[in-house]
């Protein structure tokens, strides 16, 4: 049985976190619940699923349609798109049975790749690599949001093929959930159409959005900022982000542009996010007197949620006084930070 291969390559690092990734995992699952009430695709497709934040997993190996079992999506720092091109390409390589003299090989595999980030390693080697692919995949590439290099994933796919899902509300998703789950299923009763291979069912253009060379390509800033802290009760981590405020301000004449970030989540994660980020150190820190609202810890629930050790790293107290980093162990006296002091550095997370 000539075998249909759909890829699914999410990204799932921390700018994810929150309500997109609960949607992607929840979309995901219907997209295989639906598929499974399709005969063409019950018969034809084989699913697998792999994601990338600073390091590359595959969490469903290429596995027939009706024995997907879908595991809770992991968390990470990063985003390897590079890393997670050059996992995919192996993956096709070892996974994906080709045609020879004796036998049929399967069909043209479908690749959907979800990011709403910009690439934190090199993607050189990959996109070279990817050219001797281009032509035997058919890859769709969705933006979440506006963030995402729409330049970059022009280099991977058409750019009819590159999208961006403007409407990112539980609405918004669902109506992309059933447009992926269309074009499955009308590549799966079209094998052996060559006319129909790299089709895709008409867009809703009140969400999807294709990419336009003929015009300025339409991003926003992405420079939301991510700090990784610890729970001093449970030892687990957890992710805050800040938004950035961009003002100005009037210095001897001279208008001086000025960022400040507010917060706007945080997020509890398991130990598996360090397994999921990059060993890269972080590149960029921000001044704490930057940063407005301070995190209390998703974990236990103590109101300070950036307590600073002279190890460099954060972690939850309820309030001064003596407490145990969870990161290097350390006892340490712990107050409020003087008026008129020097703001520590923080170092962020990669996003």
């Amino acid at each position: 049985m000539r075998r249909l291969p759909i890829y699914f390559l999410l990204d799932v690092s921390e700018s994810m976190l929150g309500e997109n990734l609960y949607r992607l995992e929840e979309g995901l699952q219907r997209i295989i619940d639906e598929l499974r009430t399709d005969p063409h695709a019950l018969e034809l497709a084989w699913v697998s699923v792999i994601v990338f934040a600073g390091k590359t997993r595959e969490v469903v190996p290429l596995t027939e349609l009706p024995s997907v079992h879908l595991p809770q999506l992991p968390v990470g720092g990063g985003t390897s798109l590079g890393q997670a091109l050059m996992f995919l390409m192996n993956q096709l390589d070892t996974k994906v049975k080709r045609s020879t003299a004796e036998q049929k090989g399967d069909w043209k595999p479908i690749v959907f790749l979800i990011t709403d980030g910009k690439p934190t390693d090199d993607m050189s080697p990959a996109l070279e690599r990817w050219k001797r692919y281009s032509d035997q995949v058919s890859m769709v590439a969705v933006s979440i949001g506006k963030s995402a290099d729409l330049r970059v994933l022009n280099k991977l796919t058409a750019a009819e093929k590159v999208l961006t899902l403007e409407d990112v509300s539980d609405d918004g998703f669902k109506r992309f959930i059933t447009w992926v789950t269309q074009a499955v299923q009308e590549r799966s009763r079209s094998v052996g159409d060559p006319s129909k291979v790299d089709l895709m069912p008409e867009l809703d253009r009140d969400i999807l959005k294709k990419l336009n060379l003929n015009g300025p390509i339409d991003t926003v800033d992405e420079t939301n900022a991510y700090f990784v802290s610890k729970c001093q009760t449970t030892r687990l981590p957890y992710v805050s982000r800040y938004e950035p405020l961009h003002d100005e301000l009037l210095v001897g004449g001279t208008r001086v542009q000025t960022v400040l970030y507010r917060l706007s989540g945080c997020y509890p994660v398991n130990n598996n996010y360090f397994e999921m980020t990059s060993e890269q150190p972080g590149v960029a820190t921000i001044a704490a007197d930057q940063l407005l609202g301070m995190p209390g810890c998703p974990h236990c629930g103590n109101q300070i949620g950036f307590a600073m050790c002279n190890c460099g790293n954060t972690f939850c107290i309820p309030g001064p006084g003596e407490h145990t980093c969870p990161w290097c162990e350390e006892l340490g006296n712990y107050t409020h930070m003087e008026a008129g002091a020097e703001a520590p550095e923080l170092t962020r997370a990669r996003g």
